[in-house]
This record gives C-alpha cells, structure tokens and sequence, in this order.
C-alpha cells in the first residue's frame, strides 16, 4: 500500500477532515456569517449570477445561516474571469483587506490562484457587548465590509477559561474567484452547489481528495468519487457550524461538527439485513 493510502489506525477521518479544512480565527474559533449572506455574481450572464445566487441563499436557508432580504450589500463576490489571477492581483491592489487575516510574508503564497475555484474570506472577532474588530486590520476600516459603530474597542474577551473565552468569530466577507476556462466542462448546477459550500465556511486545504463524501473533493486532485451535488455531509457539517454554540473554543465547536458529520456518514451507509 502506497504512503498516501495508510492512515493511522485510531485516525477518526471524519475529526480530521473538520480539523484540517475548518481553520480556527485569532480567537481560536470557528467562523461563521452573522449578518444576513448577500450574494453578488460578476462575470456571468444574468440567469447563469441569479441561478448561483438562488442556490446560495437556498443551502444557507436549509443549513440555518442567515439570508438578507430585499436589497442588501453584497458580503459573497463569487467572481467568474477567464483569467483570475488578473483580478485578484487588482482587488489585491486596492483593497488587501478582502484577502483576509495573513501575515507579510504569506500574501505572495496567499494570492496564488492556481486553483478552478479558490475562496478569500474577512473575518471579525466579537465580545458579548457588542466591541468587534476586522481581523488582521491595523485599525477599524470604514467601507462596505462594516457598518457604522460596528467596530470598537479591540475585544480581549475572557482569559483562562477552558469552556470560552467570551468571544465568537464571524465570517464578514467571502471573496470567489472562479476560472472560466477551467470549468467550462462544469455543469452549472455543480459549479453552484460547490460555491455554496465554500462560500458558506471558512475553508483550507481544498487542493487533495478527502475521505469525507463531500461536493469540495468535485474539483480536488487524484478523486475517484466527484460529487455533483451538495452531499449530507456538507449539510451536515454547515448545519452543525451555524447551530454550534457561537462562543465555545474552537476545539468544543470541531467535536461538535465532527459528530454531526459522523451522523451523516453513518445515516447514509444502512445497516445489512438480519
């Protein structure tokens, strides 16, 4: 058996999928959309946007996330451009913040686009009074990514604790870049199941296959099994992720998630007859 194949044995693959691709915020917690997702689509023809808009707001409704109604700001670019790499460059250039919380040194890596699909996502930490701040940001910005007095003091929340520190992490933007010429053999109701998922958490570590049935591993190196559409693990797990308690550590918020992946997984495989 070659290397990539063995697993240890006591690996749980499903603790590891959600601790490998969920990453924690400067709070050390998961992130999710507080305020009601908003979905703008650049670069398609307009029933194509309005389509990948409407599933959207449809897996979010079903997994309990929040949906704007009427006419809102856009907090979810998904952005379609035969060439990518151009456009994050640009967006990059006059406002880095939409890049999301790094380091100097991670933002050449960090906007590579060598991806079909590739998410950036602006995240905040927020106390229980109200106090929250752009992670990553040097002061409170003022632009469409938060509203008036939505910033204040940086929220230090409660130390010591080992059951939370007083703190929740939010996702405040998510930014797709889609590449045309990459997924011109896509059908469009695969391309808007996957941004759905992607746009609806903070992921990493999309790049190889995963052990977890799940719509991510659709455009993931060396898969066998390519769903085409938003499996009961991914509702699962985004369910979980908006039900979850919001200011738990991170490490309370993975189990939780982990579990309810687990569930699905296990839902899904019936039981042979006696």
């Amino acid at each position: 058996m070659e290397a990539s194949q063995r697993r240890a044995p006591l690996a749980d693959p499903t603790a590891q999928f959600v601790r490998e691709h969920l990453p924690e915020g400067p709070s050390n917690q998961l992130a999710r959309f507080r305020d009601g997702v908003c979905v703008k689509v650049i670069g398609l023809e307009p029933n194509s946007g309005q389509f990948i808009a409407q599933r959207i707001a449809e897996v979010a409704r079903q997994v309990k996330a929040p949906v704007a109604d009427g006419d809102c700001k856009p907090n979810i670019h998904i952005i379609f451009s035969p060439q990518p790499q151009a456009q994050l460059d640009d967006i990059a250039k006059r406002r880095d913040l939409l890049t999301g919380f790094h380091f100097p040194s991670q933002f050449k890596r960090l906007t590579a686009v060598d991806r079909p699909v590739q998410a950036w996502y602006v995240t905040r930490t927020r106390d229980t009074v109200g106090n929250s701040w752009i992670d990553g940001a040097a002061s409170c910005p003022s632009n469409f990514l938060v509203d008036d007095g939505a910033c204040g003091d940086r929220p230090s929340g409660r130390p010591g604790s080992r059951l939370g520190a007083d703190l929740s992490s939010e996702i405040v933007h998510s930014l797709i870049l889609a590449d045309t010429r990459k997924l011109a053999d896509e059908r469009i109701e695969v391309i808007a199941d996957y941004v759905a998922v992607l746009a609806l958490a903070r992921w990493q570590g999309l790049e190889k296959c995963n052990t977890i049935p799940t719509i991510l591993n659709r455009l993931a190196e060396d898969c066998a099994d390519r769903p085409e559409t938003t499996t009961r693990q991914d509702f699962a797990l985004l369910h979980a992720l908006y039900s979850v308690q919001v200011r738990a550590l991170g490490s309370q918020q993975r189990a939780t998630i982990a579990s309810a992946v687990r569930r699905a997984t296990d839902d899904s495989h019936p039981s042979p007859a006696g």
